[in-house]
């Protein structure tokens, strides 16, 4: 009676522990209101603990459950002129794919029950660039140029589609030496996340770098 007593407990009040994961970040936030932001066990779909992962939990965020994107940042030099083509950039290696806090690639299933128990999903994306626009342009003051990418649902994303990206810091926009420039992209279609790829419009010419950096998916 004493065992199961403490399994019910397990299930009301989960731990994120392997063995006594919660479903979601904020789940574990509701049971235990005064956890400090940190990484943590959850298990979205539930029943049997084993396909349980780790992931970082933004407690002062809401209790976001944010699962990290495994590619470095990659620079691309006039090499890759090509970029400026139809679909997905060639370029740079394929498809962005995801991992848990250990490196693990994230189970499909998972991330769906995740969308599921979620209402809302943010991504920030940083573009490192050199002589060249990653949103705004101030030389034709449009977003003609602004970077392009591939939701997880495969759908284009980009100024012209999309409501939900906003630029953070836009440092490209003045197309001079080096800088770079922060979107965010915050949605309730918790299906274009997390971010597949993306395609570089301002690029080819004589002198043009670039680099990028995918943040964290965090579900809310």
């Amino acid at each position: 009676l004493n065992s199961l007593k403490q399994e019910i407990e397990g299930l009301r009040r989960p731990m994120g522990t392997r063995d006594n994961p919660a479903r979601t970040c904020q789940d574990l936030q509701l049971s235990h209101p005064g956890l400090p932001d940190g990484e943590y066990w959850i298990d979205p779909n539930q029943g049997c603990a084993r396909d349980s992962f780790k992931v970082y939990c933004n407690f002062t965020a809401g209790g976001e459950t944010c699962v990290f994107p495994s590619k470095d940042i990659q620079e691309v030099s006039k090499a890759g002129g090509q970029l400026g083509g139809q679909g997905p950039s060639p370029a740079l290696g394929g498809r962005f794919s995801y991992t848990d806090s250990e490196s693990q690639p994230l189970s499909v299933v998972q991330l769906t029950f995740l969308r599921l128990l979620s209402v809302s999903a943010r991504q920030n994306f940083t573009y490192h660039c050199h002589h060249s626009v990653a949103w705004h342009s101030t030389t034709s003051r449009d977003h003609q140029r602004a970077l392009r990418f591939l939701a997880a649902n495969e759908e284009e994303l980009s100024y012209d589609t999309s409501p939900y990206i906003k630029a953070v810091t836009d440092g490209c926009a003045a197309r001079k030496g080096s800088s770079r420039t922060v979107l965010e992209v915050s949605t309730p279609r918790l299906e274009q996340l997390p971010l597949l790829d993306v395609r570089v419009m301002d690029f080819g010419e004589p002198g043009q770098r670039f680099g990028f950096e995918g943040g964290p998916v965090c579900f809310l």
